[in-house]
């Protein structure tokens, strides 16, 4: 089940941003993930699917942000702990933009 719900790039991507950016709109998403928005979108919604990512609606605008949810925070927390180590390993393995 795990290689689903972390199964490409752009779903470890938006673990990342939301991790380390908190809550945050699909534009912002998109920007920061650096993909296109369908593709952000489809990803997302998988996310969302399998609990990882929590949409809040105000009035016509979705908000995203990472589930409350014990594993979900520590494995996001993990993935970022990896991708810094992999940064400074080897620079053109990271996966996060920062």
């Amino acid at each position: 089940m795990i290689d689903r719900v972390l199964g490409s790039p752009t779903k470890i991507k938006i673990i990342l941003t939301l991790l380390q950016h908190g809550e945050m709109n699909l534009t912002e998403l998109v920007k920061r993930v650096g993909t296109t928005q369908r593709t952000t979108i489809e990803q997302l919604n998988q996310l969302i699917r399998y609990g990882v990512v929590e949409v809040r609606q105000i009035g016509r605008m979705k908000l995203y942000r990472l589930a409350k949810n014990e594993a979900v925070i520590k494995t996001a927390e993990a993935l970022a702990k990896l991708d810094k180590w992999l940064a400074q390993i080897s620079p053109h393995t990271a996966l996060s933009s920062e």
